[in-house]
Formats: C-alpha cells, sequence, structure tokens
C-alpha cells in the first residue's frame, strides 16, 4: 500500500518534468523496475540483520524460546488481572481510589497489542 502511494507520486512527478508520453512510460517502468529491487533488496538486509543479531532458531537454546514465548501471556495475565480485581474491588467497596495511572496504562498497551487500534477507538476519552 505504501510503496504503491511512493510509485504513485513518483509517476505523477515524472509527468510533470517529462513532457514526451512514450520518454515518461519508459522512466516510469525503469523506475518501478529499479525501486522494487532496492525494496527487495532492503528487505533481504534487514531479515540478514535479524538473522545475525538474533540467531536462528535452531541455534537458540530451548530455555530462551520458553522465556520468550511466556512474555505476552505474562503481561496480559498480569495487567488484566490486577485491572481486573481493583474494578472489582472498587465495585464491591474494598477499595475506594481510581486505579494508579501506571497500571491502566500497562493494561492499554497489553489490549492494545491483542486488540490493536480497534481497541483504542473505542476506549478514546474514557481515561
Amino acid at each position: 500500500m505504501m510503496l504503491e502511494k511512493l510509485l504513485d507520486i513518483a509517476d505523477r512527478t515524472i509527468e510533470r518534468l517529462v513532457p514526451n508520453k512514450t520518454a515518461q512510460e519508459k522512466i516510469k517502468q525503469e523506475f518501478r523496475l529499479k525501486f522494487l529491487e532496492l525494496a527487495v533488496q532492503d528487505q533481504d538486509s534487514l531479515r540478514k540483520f535479524f538473522l545475525e543479531y538474533e540467531g536462528r532458531a535452531t541455534e537458540v537454546p530451548r530455555e530462551v524460546l520458553w522465556l520468550r514465548s511466556l512474555i505476552r501471556p505474562l503481561f496480559t495475565y498480569t495487567f488484566g488481572l490486577l485491572t481486573a480485581f481493583w474494578y472489582l474491588a472498587n465495585f464491591f467497596g474494598f477499595i475506594e481510589k481510581v486505579p494508579p495511572q501506571g497500571l491502566v496504562n500497562m493494561t492499554m498497551i497489553t489490549v492494545g497489542f491483542w486488540f490493536g487500534t480497534r481497541y483504542f477507538e473505542k476506549v478514546k476519552g474514557m481515561f
């Protein structure tokens, strides 16, 4: 999507700069070819960097993979349950305070991770 928009901008720029229609089409084709070639090279270099930095999954110790797999559920359960208990305790009168802003922020980040922008659009202005 973003690449298409960039290519559209380039096409319009070429149309304004080059008056000859046949030359425009030739330049557009050459530009698209080179642009996409560079985009693929960039993606390959990024993938290579990640593999060099983190290593392949087969090379990472099993314990590290296990710990990595626990991070998201741990944050979800920790902040989700803390916030749920806080609101339940507040509802039943055990706590008479609003939750700390840090707890609310971490819960919003965690839930936002799972549900993306849909979550933030629905709760906009609530906190």
